[in-house]
């Protein structure tokens, strides 16, 4: 939401739909991607209801997502002085509608915040706003049906609109909130940082760690001879399904002693069927290929020379989770910061 155009006598204030679209196509992606996904890769699936409970979840997914984007609209406000009447345009994918509003039947521009439902004792909700004009009958005219946490922009939009209309406001419509904004120092975002710093952290050592260990063992680890004995797949179970891993015995000679091993990469690693069984194809009985032997301990080798960015994963999401959770206490400090302005006034939901 922004103010896009201001002229003496006009005001426009802007809301798009770009969000509730994006939100649409997230939603439909996930449900589509799911049951896609059931679709091309039946095994490693896991759970006693079957396929139908997956495509049933997955089709409520699209279907939401298909009804979010269909109500998707794009929102004009239009404040103009010389007709002292004010336009909210709603346009819809087939459908536009105009609500006109005089400036004698408005009282005021504020912000409705939601009531805040606490969860805990010791600390309440986040809560979420949406612009309202606050009616001289003491009705409200919301400016979106929904509610967000994106207060800055909505109180920098209704503030304009408020000194661009002259309103000044009745007291006896404006209430103050009961649910005022939490302080930052108290607010579960800021006070579980550490926790969940220390939380994420173990998640990142342990991917630095394994990955580490893999390159280690490709950097020293000495190649030998080997010969293939036996090639396979082996099905590795688990509680959430079933994965795979290439099983290959081989025998190899080293310092003059014969010794025997079956693994295949630097470390263990599991995945799709095909996956594993490409690899064990390469590995044909009776065929010679090379092996990388540790020299420490002879009996402990493996036949695949490459790295692998699996164990990166415990890496990536953690920071991914970390960086988006510090986007959140960087935007619960603005709102802090914003509620000391108090540029508009604040009334409760009803």
């Amino acid at each position: 939401m922004q103010v896009v155009l201001q002229t003496p006598t006009e005001l426009v204030v802007h809301d798009g739909r770009w969000t509730t679209v994006l939100m649409g196509a997230i939603f439909s992606a996930m449900g589509g991607g799911v049951m896609w996904l059931r679709w091309t890769h039946p095994t490693g699936w896991s759970g006693n209801a079957g396929p139908w409970l997956v495509y049933l979840i997955g089709s409520v997914f699209v279907v939401v997502g298909v009804v979010i984007f269909w109500f998707s609209a794009d929102r004009r406000y239009i404040v103009d002085r010389s007709a002292r009447t004010v336009r909210i345009v709603v346009q819809r994918l087939v459908h536009q509608q105009t609500t006109f509003l005089a400036f004698k039947d408005i009282d005021d521009v504020a912000l409705e915040q939601s009531a805040g439902m606490n969860t805990n004792s010791n600390s309440a909700s986040t809560p979420t706003w949406r612009v309202v004009f606050l009616m001289k009958d003491g009705s409200r005219v919301p400016w979106t049906p929904y509610l967000t946490n994106a207060r800055i922009s909505q109180e920098s939009c209704a503030a304009a609109v408020r000194t661009f209309g002259g309103w000044t406001g009745d007291p006896e419509h404006q209430v103050q909130p009961t649910t005022p904004t939490p302080a930052l120092i108290s607010h579960p975002v800021a006070t579980n940082w550490g926790c969940l710093a220390a939380f994420l952290s173990l998640f990142v050592a342990i991917g630095l760690g394994i990955f580490s260990l893999e390159v280690y063992r490709i950097s020293t680890w000495r190649p030998v001879t080997a010969r293939v004995v036996s090639s396979t797949v082996a099905t590795v179970k688990g509680n959430k399904g079933n994965s795979y891993k290439p099983m290959v015995v081989y025998d190899y000679t080293y310092d003059g002693n014969p010794y025997q091993s079956s693994a295949v990469t630097p470390i263990t690693i599991s995945a799709g069927e095909s996956w594993a069984q490409t690899i064990a194809d390469k590995y044909v009985p009776a065929s010679i290929t090379t092996a990388y032997v540790n020299p420490a301990h002879p009996s402990n080798a493996f036949l695949l020379h490459k790295v692998s960015l699996i164990p990166l994963v415990f890496v990536v999401f953690p920071v991914a989770i970390g960086l988006c959770f510090s986007w959140i206490v960087r935007v619960q400090r603005l709102q802090v910061v914003l509620a000391q302005k108090q540029l508009v006034p604040v009334v409760n939901s009803v």
